[in-house]
């Protein structure tokens, strides 16, 4: 039986990853967290904690995130094939760093393959999810959604512009915050319109370059088009091994884009049916865990 070790520092994306290498059919799962998971989440794998308990040994080791690996590099761990799931922007902001440290390395990234300035082998990963639970029935005023997790990402997500626009437009806004997850599954499955983020970071703070734009579609983003929402968001589609998610992008034009996905219910209804079979077809367990072995 194929043994895999999974190792992440973050809840979210560690987890869903763990939900798809965690089906029987892909072999044995040992799920490491960094520390105890806060959220309650590794019940599903009886998870260990701390980096001591990885295995020395074993078939493939997937590591959720940049700043796991930075953590776990300089282990001595005799693996088969390692795999490196890089789901934030810490890898965006560095490139070249990674690009040295990541040869011999699967890297699995949501992140356009331009970002690397050499080649290596590069595969597209969103991560996954099963919302076939929720009830996506849909408000009967016109409802947009946004959810931002709290005040602290107010400024990275872009929710004060999103609030005042939307405002000013009329439009009925749920500012999804300081709920539980399924609270906010629930409430976001009910918005026919969902604001991802409409500016990815600090663009002076991490010394960014002009003109440099990602595909800026994250879990909250990826939950919506499961729920058949009509997602905008921050960036430009890029076709990669996965076709660009059918999303209404936006770069400095958001107030634009939202008044035409307003205004235009049957183009509205039209993208909203696309993305949730682009995420059933892209982002659920079993493609996330082919893509992350194969």
């Amino acid at each position: 039986m194929r043994q895999i070790t999974l190792v992440s520092t973050d809840a979210g994306p560690g987890h869903n990853c763990g939900l798809a290498l965690g089906l029987e059919k892909y072999g044995k799962l040992t799920v490491v967290w960094e520390n105890k998971n806060p959220h309650g989440l590794d019940y599903f794998y009886k998870a260990k904690y701390g980096y001591r308990h990885i295995p020395k040994y074993g078939d493939d080791l997937v590591v959720v995130g940049a700043l796991c690996f930075d953590r776990i590099r300089n282990m001595s761990l005799q693996y088969n094939r390692k795999h490196i799931v890089i789901t934030d922007g810490r890898f965006a902001r560095y490139p070249e760093k990674y690009n040295h440290l990541l040869r011999g390395w699967d890297v699995i990234t949501t992140a356009c393959k331009r970002h690397f300035r050499e080649p290596l082998p590069v595969k597209t990963y969103y991560q996954p999810f099963d919302l076939s639970h929720i009830d996506s029935t849909k408000n009967k005023v016109l409802t947009v959604g946004h959810s931002p997790f709290g005040e602290m990402k107010f400024r990275e997500k872009g929710t004060e512009h999103i609030i005042e626009t939307c405002a000013d437009l009329g439009v009925n806004l749920d500012l999804i915050t300081g709920v539980s997850w399924q609270q906010c599954l629930k409430r976001k499955a009910k918005c026919h319109i969902f604001v991802d983020q409409i500016d990815h970071y600090d663009r002076h703070k991490f010394k960014i370059r002009s003109g440099y734009v990602w595909p800026a579609l994250g879990k909250s983003g990826l939950e919506a088009l499961h729920l058949g929402c009509c997602v905008i968001t921050y960036g430009k589609g890029y076709d990669t091994d996965i076709p660009a998610p059918p999303v209404a992008w936006c770069r400095d034009n958001f107030r634009a884009v939202l008044e035409i996905c307003i205004k235009n219910e049957k183009e509205r209804n039209e993208l909203s049916k696309a993305g949730k079979a682009w995420a059933l077809q892209f982002a659920n367990y079993e493609f996330a865990a082919e893509q992350v072995l194969k």
